[in-house]
């Protein structure tokens, strides 16, 4: 926890150093410059749970919260600037966090062994390598002049998947979220079973419209619905 809480001081000093530059147009200036807004993010959240469960989660976005509001007091007044008006967010990090070897953001994976697909340039000088190391490579399915897509297995470890969580648990995890850490919008892509949880989106929608921000909705489709899937189980 004292190590997550000393990551946020470098986070926050990046995030609040955009800030003082400018862009090209007045307007957006203006309203940088009064609101000073920031978007310090979490990720892996899921997987934080599986191992660690939701209290630890609240203890740790409490504490990672109140830290980031003690580097904003102290460093706005060092700069002599704005605090910002808001501080904290999930993004869909999806880049991020696979680097980090995680699952992005608030969602869980897609199972515990999957498929992770990325494009390249079919001009890529990495398309030798990969295939020398064993990954499949192929054309895409859309643009198969332009576009090579590579498949990369992925384990994510012993949790549960998207395909064992209900509509209804995402749609509160993504309420947890936005309750006890994000200030700006927790970004969330609620996958849901057509058949039996599509006619329950309107009723979610109204009794979660006072706890989030915004929210997608993804129906899970069948694996052969779609070509070469950016992740497939």
């Amino acid at each position: 926890e004292e190590d997550f809480n000393r990551t946020f001081k470098f986070a926050y000093l990046y995030a609040k150093t955009v800030t003082l530059g400018n862009s090209h147009w007045p307007e957006t200036n203006r309203v940088m410059l009064r609101n000073r807004r920031i978007g310090c993010s979490l990720t892996g959240v899921t997987q934080f749970v599986a191992s660690k469960g939701i209290n630890e989660l609240k203890k740790w976005c409490h504490s990672g919260y109140d830290t980031i509001q003690k580097y904003d007091q102290i460093y706005s007044d060092w700069l002599a600037i704005p605090r910002s008006i808001k501080t904290t967010t999930v993004k869909p990090s999806g880049t991020v966090s696979l680097l980090a070897g995680v699952t992005p953001g608030m969602h869980w994976p897609e199972s515990k062994y999957y498929i992770r697909r990325v494009r390249l340039s079919a001009h890529s000088e990495l398309i030798e390598p990969l295939k020398k190391a064993g990954y499949t490579v192929e054309p895409c399915a859309i643009q198969p002049n332009t576009t090579a897509v590579v498949e990369i297995p992925v384990y994510v470890g012993e949790m549960r998947t998207i395909n064992e969580v209900s509509m209804w648990e995402q749609l509160e995890m993504a309420a947890f979220l936005q309750e006890h850490w994000a200030d700006n919008q927790v970004s969330a892509t609620v996958t849901f079973k057509p058949e039996t949880e599509g006619p329950q989106i309107v009723h979610a929608l109204n009794y979660f419209q006072y706890k989030l921000k915004g929210v997608s909705f993804l129906p899970k489709a069948p694996v052969d619905k779609y070509p070469q899937l950016p992740y497939e189980e």
